[in-house]
């Protein structure tokens, strides 16, 4: 029976990924897909495991090697991010972290990000479920206004985006260490706090996807390295152009170290403590 359901969550996993990542047009409408520059990127992270609170605070970062990631609400050549994850019970967990992205000019913004997971297992595969919520706040200079009077820059209004997520993958033994194998899925519904009559938001139902593989060595559940393939998705509407509606696709692939500090000196140290899949946007 567990094989079945498995089955039956991996194809609804497969048709919801390529609808939303392929026809969420308006009506007949076309949609005009843009492939963005791929980038390659380096990923650091430590955690330090509070192991009787089933409490992890941690502190990542990202670098692009070869580029800047650009979307309609991001700007990005390297980032870092605090943040913490609370198992309030054995299945469901909470966090929040502070991300702070950087171009090549300075800070741009800083998003602020909570969520709420439950994670549970069918055999041995496990199954994330989500819903998170973050805001995006900008700083001066990220918004230009034109008008007879020439070119002024303002701070750009904060925006948030809302998603439920979907995450499936397993830890495979091998003597005493791990391979770690994740698929995850996050489609979003962005939102301006202030009306200014712009319409990237309001002619699309989903406005971003985020599909991510990783695999990886957990050694001795203190170290994992690993690497990964993304696939952003941007979904926008340009009046101003034809076809009205834009996808921006940015294939990204990584390789990331993440080395996990105890607050003791645990004999048997599992693959519970490890949320570097589950905590990734």
């Amino acid at each position: 029976m567990q094989k079945y359901l498995l089955f039956l969550l991996i194809v609804c996993f497969t048709y919801k990924t390529v609808n939303a990542q392929s026809s969420t047009n308006q009506g007949n409408n076309t949609v005009h897909k843009e492939y963005q520059q791929t980038l390659f990127q380096l990923s650091g992270r430590v955690d330090a495991v509070i192991d009787k609170h089933n409490l992890t605070l941690y502190l990542e970062s990202l670098y692009n090697t070869n580029g800047v990631y650009a979307s309609i609400i991001e700007q990005t050549r390297w980032n870092i991010k605090p943040g913490f994850d609370w198992g309030i019970s054995d299945k469901w967990h909470v966090g929040a972290s502070e991300r702070i992205n950087s171009n090549n000019g300075g800070i741009y913004n800083y998003i602020t990000r909570f969520y709420i997971q439950h994670r549970g297992k069918i055999g041995s595969t496990i199954i994330l479920t989500e819903a998170l919520y973050e805001q995006f706040n900008f700083v001066d200079g990220t918004l230009s206004n034109t008008s007879v009077n020439g070119t002024t820059l303002t701070r750009r209004p904060a925006e948030g985006r809302v998603s439920l997520g979907l995450g499936v993958g397993r830890f495979i033994g091998v003597k005493e260490h791990d391979i770690g194998i994740f698929l995850s899925y996050r489609p979003y519904l962005q939102f301006d706090y202030v009306q200014d009559g712009v319409a990237f938001y309001s002619n699309r139902f989903i406005d971003y996807t985020n599909l991510r593989l990783d695999a990886g060595f957990l050694f001795n559940k203190t170290c994992y390295t690993g690497f990964y393939a993304c696939r952003d998705t941007n979904f926008s509407y340009v009046p101003a152009s034809d076809p009205y509606n834009r996808n921006a696709i940015t294939p990204s692939f990584g390789l990331v170290l993440n080395v996990l500090l105890f607050s003791n000196n645990m004999a048997e140290k599992t693959t519970d403590n490890f949320s570097y899949f589950y905590t990734k946007q």
